[in-house]
């Protein structure tokens, strides 16, 4: 009990005695307070801006890629903000040009927001005042009345937005921002790829050979395309000097010159030939691309067709054998594989004259021209008809280098006939050519060639007046286009003699050897022979001139027949004397007898009428016939009076003709002989032993 109140007590004052030291050491007591809460997902930003553009594309697409002088191009642009975006301001300028500086300093653009103008001026200076009008664009681009070709020019409309809240006043100046832009590119127009003949028919040539491209020429000048490129898919070929292409013409590109007779190229279309004989490395008929460069390389025109895809995917449509590619229209460009069609060349037939006749056909008469042609890609009267016919110049007989081609008619309706009179003033072979051409393009036709048609020298003409066929000849009427014969042959047609004539070949005329005289029996009848009185004596000369192409030469027969009481008949011929020489010995009276009327002509002394029999002749000759009577008086006894009579027609047969005997008791049957069948002898001369009388003339 004790122990515990000890204990008691000196726990008591030990806490005493602690306590008392600690509150003496105590300066200054402090309490703190404090909380902690936590919220997940929270998420803090300070904001964004940004919008994007909507390019509606050009509109006309062709105006973009052929831009023409006074011609636009249009295209609008959106600007769409993006959700969320804080508000912004924005302006528009054009940037980042590239191509032919002078075609971009060409072109104008006008800028309307809204339909209100904002901009309107040189398109490399594109700047408008900021705005935040948030609406569909619209730019209108041209160049004026400039007029430049073949030209590219390549840049972005920029769009520079940046917040509108805390006003900052311009782009750039701190704050958020967004900058947007639509790259363009505009073409003038051109030289364009227009046709494509890469799967060759076989009776159009030979692939490779004769495969060809068209270039059009949209432009309103020429256009020079020398030097530049034409590509395949593999390789490519410089286009050799060559004319300018005519403005809305053509030029054809092909490897080699034997083309043309597979086409009926017109004149005005330039012909361009590659020196290594093929486009490229050949066309490809499944599947092939073309590139058309100028002369730094910048593609003006490309295409592909079937299988390739270095262009388009997929590609033009492919053709069928002996078909064509084409534009349609004409230079029409999209830059889309749906500007290319397949064209078919039209079907065409001569009826009269057909392909595989033969014809005879004369100068100054008409003729009705017949065909028929038909168009694959449309109605068969959209085709134009072209008829001419070729010369056979160089007289060889087939159509060959050096003939002439001339018109008939140009651009007729596909009526399938055309009345055509023959022009005169040539000799010769002519064919007929037919030529259908569709309205799409001159090369897409067909032509087809008549048969072989003779113009024969009209005889009729020749015997009516020779001088005016001649005078034709050399006076033709197509002398503008040509001179159909040479000096040389209007020389063999006129001869050495004023009295030559010319026998075409196949033309047969039947005339007779008639010997007509007045006798003076009582009787009057008409005999074979040409009988004297006791005082007299007549010559009869039958003079010959045979002229063909490589010979002349003159034989005369003398007859000389005397009266029966003083003289005994004689015959003497002499061969190859002049005519000059019997001509200036003898008077001479002309007597021209024509086939339609043999009449016998009454005259004061004993009359000669010649006429002669001529049988088929196939070449030509010129023939010349002179009867020349010379009366030689061998006494001075007084000449009886002859009674005059018109003796109508006495006609011997033709088989007589060929040898004519003169029959007489004294006369050992004279034969008259001729060297030639002869044809239209057209003058016959009379002679009198005094007395010369007055031609006359039938």
């Amino acid at each position: 009990m004790i122990n515990q109140k000890l204990k008691f007590i000196i726990v008591f004052f030990l806490i005493i005695g602690l306590n008392y030291s600690g509150i003496f050491a105590i300066s200054q007591a402090l309490a703190f307070y404090g909380d902690y809460e936590n919220s997940g997902g929270n998420l803090f930003i300070a904001g964004a801006l940004d919008f994007s553009l909507d390019d509606k594309g050009f509109n006309p697409v062709e105006s973009s890629i052929s831009l023409e002088p006074g011609d636009i191009t249009w295209k609008n642009i959106d600007v769409v903000p993006e959700n969320d975006s804080n508000p912004f301001q924005y302006y528009v300028e054009s940037d980042n040009f590239s191509g032919d500086s002078d075609f971009c300093d060409a072109l104008d653009v006008d800028a309307k927001v809204e339909g209100t103008q904002v901009y309107s001026g040189d398109l490399n200076n594109l700047l408008t005042e900021a705005t935040t009008t948030l609406d569909s664009w619209n730019f209108e681009f041209g160049m004026g009345v400039n007029n430049l070709q073949n030209k590219v020019c390549n840049f972005d409309i920029v769009y520079n937005g940046w917040q509108t809240r805390n006003n900052i006043p311009e782009y750039g100046d701190g704050g958020y921002s967004d900058t947007e832009r639509v790259s363009s590119a505009i073409s003038s127009w051109g030289l364009r790829l227009n046709k494509v003949y890469y799967d060759v028919a076989s009776d159009r040539g030979e692939e490779g050979d004769n495969e060809w491209v068209e270039i059009f020429n949209q432009t309103s000048v020429p256009l020079d395309i020398s030097g530049w490129e034409i590509c395949d898919n593999t390789s490519c070929d410089i286009i050799p000097a060559s004319d300018p292409i005519p403005a809305m013409g053509y030029g054809v590109i092909t490897g080699t010159s034997t083309t043309w007779g597979y086409w009926y190229v017109p004149d005005e279309i330039v012909k361009i030939i590659l020196p290594d004989g093929e486009i490229g490395n050949g066309l490809g008929n499944d599947g092939d691309a073309l590139f058309l460069k100028r002369l730094d390389g910048t593609i003006i025109d490309q295409m592909n067709w079937q299988s390739n895809t270095d262009v388009w995917n997929p590609g033009a449509v492919d053709v069928a054998e002996g078909n064509v590619l084409a534009r349609v229209p004409n230079g029409y460009d999209t830059d889309q594989p749906s500007d290319w069609k397949e064209l078919v060349p039209p079907e065409v037939d001569l009826i009269y004259p057909d392909e595989e006749g033969s014809y005879t056909w004369y100068w100054t008469h008409s003729y009705e021209i017949q065909w028929t042609a038909t168009n694959p890609n449309g109605d068969d009267a959209d085709l134009a008809i072209d008829l001419y016919y070729i010369k056979d110049v160089n007289h060889d007989d087939e159509i060959s280098e050096g003939d002439t081609k001339h018109n008939i008619v140009m651009g007729t309706a596909n009526d399938g006939a055309y009345s055509w009179i023959v022009p005169s003033g040539f000799i010769g072979y002519i064919w007929i050519e037919l030529i259908a051409t569709g309205p799409e393009n001159p090369m897409l036709n067909s032509k087809t060639i008549g048969g072989d048609i003779w113009d024969p020298l009209p005889i009729f003409l020749w015997e009516s007046d020779p001088q005016a066929v001649l005078d034709a000849l050399e006076n033709p009427d197509d002398a503008g286009e040509g001179e159909v014969i040479d000096a040389k042959e209007i020389s063999l047609l006129q001869g050495e003699n004023e009295n030559e004539n010319i026998v075409e070949e196949e033309t047969v005329v039947e005339e007779e050897l008639i010997i007509e005289t007045a006798e003076d029996t009582a009787d009057g009848a008409v005999e074979d022979v040409v009988e004297e009185t006791a005082t007299s004596t007549e010559e009869i000369i039958t003079e010959e001139m045979v002229e063909e192409e490589t010979a002349t030469s003159t034989q005369e027969i003398i007859i000389e027949e005397e009266d029966e009481a003083t003289s005994t008949p004689e015959m003497a011929i002499i061969e190859e004397e002049s005519t000059e020489e019997t001509a200036s010995s003898t008077p001479e009276t002309f007597l021209y007898e024509s086939e339609e009327e043999n009449g016998g002509i009454a005259t004061s002394t004993p009359e000669i009428i010649i006429e002669e029999v001529v049988e088929e002749i196939t070449e030509e000759e010129i023939i010349e016939d002179e009867v020349i009577a010379e009366d030689e008086s061998e006494s001075d006894a007084e000449e009886p009076a002859v009674e005059e009579e018109v003796i109508e027609e006495p006609i011997i047969e033709e088989e007589i003709i060929e040898e004519p005997v003169v029959e007489e008791e004294v006369i050992e049957e004279p034969i008259i002989e001729e060297e030639e069948v002869i044809e239209e002898a057209p003058v016959e001369e009379i002679i009198e032993p005094e007395i010369t009388p007055d031609p006359v003339v039938e």
